[in-house]
């Protein structure tokens, strides 16, 4: 009997032994990628594409019913917008994996907290060459904390900011970006967002921030180019945005919406019907997580977290 329980308790070591092993080694798999799906930024997505295949890239990252994008093109990296405050869609550990040391451009589209929530901590933790924000109206300006914590980090570091100029086209390696709004003083904070097309080769990618009807109409006014191949739908989904004027103007061939399941029931049902009957290919993170589209500047090609429904 004691010869079986020595033998009994040699075992337990030895498959202690080996369950410490393997913790270890899942230890350092998440050290080494974050235990990200997007660890090689598609690699582990089921498919064989892989982001090095492409000169660029865009992350529409999983904030829930927030706005996020990072586009890396080159040796260049573009952030626009950041999250919520919430820690567990932390925005500065997403581009760490994606090996982001600097950032030649942050955009922040409007002030609204789903936008800006964790923008102080990128702002602190990456080198910055530019930060683009628009006017706001001293009326309209929020009074939360968020926004003041942005300001004084941007303060603090020393940040280049400047006010975003409608009409204006500069470049950023290869990319070229041009800015269409706000092209109005508005009462609306969500009307005071950037909107801003970034074109690389023949393909181009269209951030609305939450822009509503008014600040749609008023680029169209104005005779932007706002043909683009990929849509960023304006404000989650929302019915205050994506008018047909606006769809039909830019005329994309995708669309991806930023957004989660909650009581507000968003993405609105006309907007999805709107999207479908201008034969739109909508991804929406709620259904697939983190979506990346790559380009080599002829041609899209989109790899999602999660297999669509």
């Amino acid at each position: 009997m004691a010869s079986y329980e020595r033998g009994k308790s040699k075992r337990n070591v030895f498959y202690g032994i080996i369950i410490v092993l393997l913790l270890a080694c899942c230890a350092y798999s998440y050290c080494v990628t974050g235990n990200n799906p997007f660890s090689d930024m598609l690699e582990d997505t089921g498919t064989s594409v892989s982001s090095k295949d492409y000169k660029m890239s865009v992350h529409f990252l999983n904030v829930g019913k927030a706005d996020c994008a990072y586009i890396n093109c080159g040796d260049k990296n573009i952030l626009i917008d950041a999250a919520d405050k919430d820690v567990s869609n932390n925005v500065r550990e997403y581009l760490k994996r994606q090996n982001v040391e600097k950032l030649d451009l942050v955009v922040m589209s409007h002030a609204h907290r789903d936008h800006i929530g964790q923008m102080d901590d990128v702002i602190k933790n990456f080198d910055i060459d530019k930060f683009l924000m628009p006017d706001i109206p001293n009326k309209i300006v929020p009074p939360s904390r968020t926004y003041v914590s942005m300001l004084k980090a941007l303060d603090e570091k020393k940040v280049n900011v400047e006010i975003a100029k409608v009409g204006s086209r500069f470049s950023i390696g290869d990319m070229v970006i041009d800015i269409f709004a706000p092209c109005g003083i508005y009462d609306d904070i969500n009307n005071t967002s950037i909107v801003m097309k970034i074109t690389f080769g023949k393909d181009s990618f269209l951030f609305t921030g939450d822009a509503s009807e008014q600040s749609e109409l008023d680029m169209i006014k104005r005779g932007f180019d706002l043909k683009s191949t990929v849509l960023k739908v304006g404000h989650h989904g929302s019915r205050t945005s994506s008018t047909w004027k606006f769809l039909n103007a830019v005329s994309p061939d995708y669309a991806v919406i930023s957004v989660k399941k909650d009581k507000s029931n968003l993405p609105n049902e006309r907007i999805i019907k709107r999207l479908n009957s201008c034969n739109i290919k909508t991804y929406r993170t709620d259904e697939s997580g983190n979506i990346v589209c790559c380009t080599n500047g002829d041609g899209v090609t989109f790899t999602t977290e999660r297999e669509e429904k």
